[in-house]
């Protein structure tokens, strides 16, 4: 047999010994691969393991398919949302299984690489990692559960996070870094002290104090529960009715209480118009007009009770503050400082 009428022959076979050799480098590779993203997807993953893994991903999602190395070619990646809060779901042809889960599916968002789980995976693991859960309902209903800061293991390169995803949740992991450094903006990272809400809530609060608790306000009601204070547990909007009005408002509640009067308060109520309280929980009436000193020579027409604390002047107008003791048609009591301001008559 000639040579050329060989040489096809001779091509195909160094193509099949080609191929068959790649096959063990390329099964190492998919294998590595896989075990790479299960340390990301268990909190345990170095940051060359978890920067090698988010690459990969990136360019897979990113170029074509036959740009693809072979250990993610039938790999699908499905984009939605906006730029700022956009979510790829990817879809592997093989399973993996993390933290005891096996799943075909990985979320990537701004949060970090996630999987889907059920209600009853997410009691498993919440109860097994002593998580704790956060809340925010201002958007639409949202939840977390992750470790306290002060509970987290030095040792350990991330921490789980679970959280909501409509009618499921997702199991992720907290790493540090760049990215959990660029959660709080400068601007809001000196966060507001029980002190701070003391005197508040009292209308004791300096200028200095009552800016921490405006950025603390802005913190948790713009970001995710992962850039709040150690301290807060859950934000909502509620809405409260007093002497038959509606009464808007949002609250912040609180790991640990504050103190009003000598009296513990857990939940913080932010009122349109200037009015920053406290929801006394199972505190009486009585109760709290007692520990505050007000009685029947404060009591205003409306049903509630006022007294004036402090009076700024100021060019064209006078800044009150009062504090004031207000019932709720629900039995509830709202304590806290009044502001307004009195447009001066010149």
């Amino acid at each position: 047999m000639s040579s050329r009428s060989s040489y096809p022959f001779a091509t195909a076979a160094a193509i099949v010994l080609l191929m068959v050799s790649a096959l063990p480098a390329q099964a190492t590779t998919a294998a590595s691969f896989q075990r790479d993203l299960v340390e990301l997807l268990e909190c345990r993953a170095s940051s060359a393991t978890m920067q090698a893994v988010t690459t990969a991903l990136r360019g897979a999602a990113y170029g074509t398919a036959q740009e693809r190395p072979a250990h993610l070619q039938g790999w699908s990646f499905t984009r939605s949302g906006d730029e700022e809060h956009a979510t790829t779901l990817i879809d592997m042809p093989v399973t993996l299984t993390a933290h005891g889960v096996t799943t075909h599916r990985v979320v990537a968002d701004d949060m970090g690489f996630s999987i889907p789980i059920d209600a009853g995976q997410r009691a498993r693991i919440v109860s097994r990692n002593g998580l704790r859960h956060r809340s925010n309902t201002l958007r639409e209903p949202f939840q977390m559960w992750s470790a306290p800061a002060a509970s987290g293991d030095p040792a350990s390169p991330g921490a789980i996070v679970v959280s909501s995803d409509g009618a499921g949740y997702r199991l992720g992991c907290d790493y540090p870094g760049p990215m959990r450094e660029a959660r709080v903006p400068p601007r809001w990272r000196e966060a507001a002290t029980a002190s701070d809400f003391g005197a508040a809530l009292e209308c004791r609060a300096d200028d200095a104090a009552m800016q921490r608790i405006a950025n603390l306000w802005e913190r948790v009601s713009e970001l995710s529960p992962l850039a709040w204070p150690d301290n807060v547990r859950a934000v909502a909007e509620r809405e409260y009715r007093a002497d038959g009005q509606e009464m808007p408002v949002m609250v912040i509640t609180l790991e640990q209480p504050v103190a009003l009067k000598g009296l513990a308060a857990t939940s913080i109520v932010l009122a349109y118009g200037g009015y920053f309280a406290a929801d006394m929980g199972d505190a009486p009436l009585k109760a709290v007009l007692d520990a505050a000193g007000l009685g029947a020579a404060d009591r205003q027409v409306e049903g509630y009770w006022k007294r004036e604390a402090t009076r700024e002047r100021a060019a064209g107008y006078t800044r009150v503050r009062a504090f004031s003791v207000i019932p709720t048609d629900s039995g509830a009591v709202l304590a806290g400082c009044m502001t307004s301001e009195v447009r001066s008559a010149d």
